[in-house]
Order: C-alpha cells, then structure tokens, then sequence
C-alpha cells in the first residue's frame, strides 16, 4: 500500500523517479524498491518523501500508517481542547473583520464560524456551523447562488480554487468530494475561470440581496507554523468592499 501510495502522490506532483530521489537526497533505486514495495522504509524515511512530495499535514500521517507507523501530526476536532487557541485567535479576527464578513472554512469549505455579517451573507444560522459548506451554497441551487450577479465568475474561481485544493491534497480528500458535488450542480458543466476583463485585479464577489447590490473582494488567513492537521487546513475568508 505504501508504494502505490508514493507512486499516486509522485504523480500528482508530476515527478520522476529520479526528481523525488534528487529531492529527498535518497538513490532512485531506493525510490523503486519502496514503491514495489521489495523494501520497507523506516518513518524517517516516509517524511523525508512526504516533506520532498509537499504532502499536507493529514496526507502525512497516512502515510506514515500505511508504512506501519504511528501518526506524527495531531488531527484535532475544531470543537477539540486542542484547537482552542486557533478558535480564540480566529474568533479575534471575526470580531475585528465587523461589520464586513468573514468565515472560519476547513479544507473542503465546511463553515466552521462566523461572525454575524457572515452568517447574513450565507444566510446560515449558527447552530448550523459545522454543517454547512460554502460551495454547496454557492453551487446548489437556492438562495444565496440565486444573490451573486456574477455567478459564473465566481463559480469559474472556485472551481479553480477546489482543483488547486484536489491537487494539493489528492484525489482521495473531501475537497475531492465537495468537487464532485460542486460539478453535478446545474450550469457547471463547461464552466471555466471567466476573467473580469482589461484592468481588473481581484475578482468581485457581487451580491444583490433585497435589492440591494454590494461588492466585495476576498482576502484570506493561515495558520502560521501548524503541528495539527486541521490546524493547518483552516482559512478565515475575509469579504472587503470591493
């Protein structure tokens, strides 16, 4: 499992045998024995690849127990003991983006907070946080798809935004999923990234909502310096008008 694992994750990051051993400073030959599996790497070894491959936090640790070791990174809960400092400081930054939107999204857009701009932006209540993802909102048909002016614009971004996600994280992670879900929706078939034209650097999010037309940019926050999956996978989507 370990080597058909290495050789996915080699393809997705379009290299050689060759280019991952020059990499990882390790012999192509050894590249070749881990991945038919005729030799078993120490954990050592399987981060050392997983670090040359830029593998994800959580892609990691899988890693590491398809080679028969046990996970190096935390994968805490966002409700978790854990995570409480990460929701104090994204919390800070929620209050601090009033009255704009803002929201706390995991890897594969699931809302995890809001402050209350955004929860009126996605129309989403906030016993419904942890349940709700911001691209079946903007793909399903429904309330807040039929608000954005600009929808093909903007689905045409996530969607290049999901693919880079995909690619990051592979074919196997709920950004995956939330993709499959996103291109079954209608209109999306034949959907590409639209630019907004000569002079335009940041593409707007237009939302008309009780008649009430408003434009907005997005900006986005990271964990600096994560040792937690999910530490490492949450983004705070700040919406500034535009």
């Amino acid at each position: 499992m370990i080597g058909q694992m290495l050789r996915e994750w080699r393809g997705l990051r379009g290299m050689s045998q060759m280019e991952l051993a020059l990499t990882a400073e390790v012999s192509s030959r050894h590249i070749s024995f881990l991945e038919s599996e005729r030799a078993k790497p120490s954990a050592e070894m399987v981060l050392r690849l997983a670090e040359a491959l830029a593998m994800p936090l959580r892609e990691r640790n899988a890693l590491l127990v398809a080679a028969g070791f046990a996970p190096q990174y935390g994968e805490s809960d966002w409700q978790g003991e854990q995570m409480a400092e990460v929701r104090q400081a994204a919390a800070m930054i929620l209050a601090a983006h009033a009255p704009n939107p803002a929201l706390v999204l995991d890897a594969a857009f699931t809302i995890l907070d809001a402050n209350a701009a955004g929860l009126a932006l996605t129309g989403g209540e906030r016993d419904t946080l942890g349940r709700v993802n911001l691209v079946d909102l903007v793909f399903n048909p429904g309330p807040l798809r039929k608000s954005i002016v600009n929808w093909q614009e903007v689905a045409g971004y996530l969607l290049h935004r999901m693919r880079e996600g995909v690619r990051l994280r592979g074919p196997h992670s709920g950004m995956a999923k939330v993709l499959r879900r996103a291109r079954q929706q209608p209109g999306v078939d034949g959907l590409v990234q639209v630019h907004g034209g000569m002079g335009t650097v940041l593409l707007p999010v237009v939302i008309n909502a009780g008649g009430i037309t408003t434009r907005w940019f997005t900006t986005v926050t990271t964990f600096g310096a994560p040792q937690d999956a999910l530490a490492e996978e949450i983004t705070i989507e700040q919406f500034h008008p535009a």
